[in-house]
């Protein structure tokens, strides 16, 4: 396939924009990033993503100049990845997308591909072909429409299509380096609900017949882990109709879900009570490495939803990356007064800090808010 020649335009300031953009731009594509909130585009190239800085830097770095107009950049695309960041409550996501959809659609050329790559709830691809149907000039036979779902665990992903994507499936492929299997909406669409199902089962069933891990080596899934597609999981509940098994399901995991900040919470009070450590002298620190682009706010509202939880009960609490972590001198023994307790939110994370903590700081303990919570060493 011929890359040089083909405009790739990713709508949407977020990781996994990011990320789509990196891979198309090392293909060749002439690639352009549009800020959504701005709706004001920006070029780049694959000598922009360097492996040294993060996506957040990416995006907040001020040589990312603003390019043409967006009708110019929206109608010589040959694909158009939608994924734009959710800036507003789980009900009110297709209001959201509605307000974006009907400024970019109707400009979009003839042969174009729009790939989706949002989270959606029970017939949410159909609610988005309708929407693009709605505004655009073109009749189906002229455009494509492709719902990419998250990749897991590297397995075959299934995406649901619509009208002329002729070509497309090689096309992302070839880009992604992922095997892409093309489907009707409403298979796609079931597939993914079970992947998304089976994912909060696995979870929730650690959380209940678990215990804690006894060494390192151990798997067990992290804080990050359960909230990184819980989005997903509310939509699937919210526009499932009332008296379903499914919506049953869905509440059900919910519920177990969201009890997990609490058992934290309980796990940690415990240990300080243990360690014979007041409230007002223990130091807090979730240590969560996450970006703050992600399509989902998920991770966001978790990390500051549990600051808030364990305020109610310790008086020094923050969340650093590990990053920040070095930058305070934190692990330098000499510098902590009181007892820190560091609740490692994902397996990167632990990663990062176990081996300079080990055996050298005997102020500091590590949690792994794994589920179920655990200390290591």
């Amino acid at each position: 396939m011929t890359w040089s020649k083909k405009h790739l335009t990713v709508y949407g300031l977020s990781k996994e924009g990011y990320d789509m953009a990196s891979k198309f731009s090392e293909k060749g594509f002439e690639t352009l990033i549009i800020d959504e909130r701005l709706n004001s585009p920006m070029k780049v190239s694959r000598k922009d993503f360097s492996k040294s800085q993060t996506v957040d830097e990416f995006f907040e770095e001020e040589t990312l100049a603003e390019i043409t107009s967006l009708q110019d950049t929206i109608s010589n695309s040959d694909v158009l990845v939608y994924c734009p960041k959710i800036r507003c409550e789980v009900t009110e996501i297709y209001h959201q997308y509605e307000r974006s959809l009907k400024e970019i659609i109707p400009i979009i050329s003839k042969g174009s591909v729009l790939i989706f790559s949002v989270p959606l709830g029970f017939d949410g691809q159909k609610e988005i072909v309708k929407m693009v149907r709605k505004y655009t000039n073109l009749d189906g036979s002229e455009y494509g429409v492709i719902f990419l779902p998250p990749f897991f665990d590297g397995k075959t992903t299934v995406v649901g299509t619509f009208g002329n994507v002729e070509g497309a499936q090689k096309m992302l492929c070839e880009a992604l380096g992922q095997n892409i299997q093309e489907s009707t909406l409403e298979e796609a669409e079931k597939i993914f609900f079970s992947k998304i199902l089976e994912r909060f089962s696995y979870y929730t069933a650690q959380m209940i017949t678990s215990t804690a891990a006894t060494n390192p080596e151990e798997e067990h899934p992290y804080y990050s882990n359960l909230f990184s597609y819980y989005t997903d999981l509310k939509m699937i509940y919210i526009t499932t109709g009332r008296g379903t098994q499914l919506k049953s399901f869905s509440s059900s995991l919910i519920r177990i879900v969201e009890s997990y900040p609490k058992n934290l919470l309980n796990y940690l009070k415990g240990l300080t009570k243990e360690n014979n450590v007041k409230p007002s002298r223990a130091r807090i620190i979730a240590l969560w490495s996450k970006s703050s682009y992600h399509i989902r706010p998920d991770i966001e509202k978790a990390s500051q939803d549990l600051i808030l939880l364990l305020q109610d009960i310790f008086v020094d609490v923050q969340v650093l990356s590990y990053r920040e972590l070095v930058q305070k001198k934190i692990l330098s023994s000499a510098l902590n007064r009181n007892p820190t307790f560091l609740i490692a939110c994902s397996d990167l994370d632990y990663q990062s800090v176990s081996n300079q903590i080990k055996g050298k700081n005997q102020m500091i303990t590590v949690i792994k808010a794994t589920l179920p919570p655990s200390r290591w060493p």
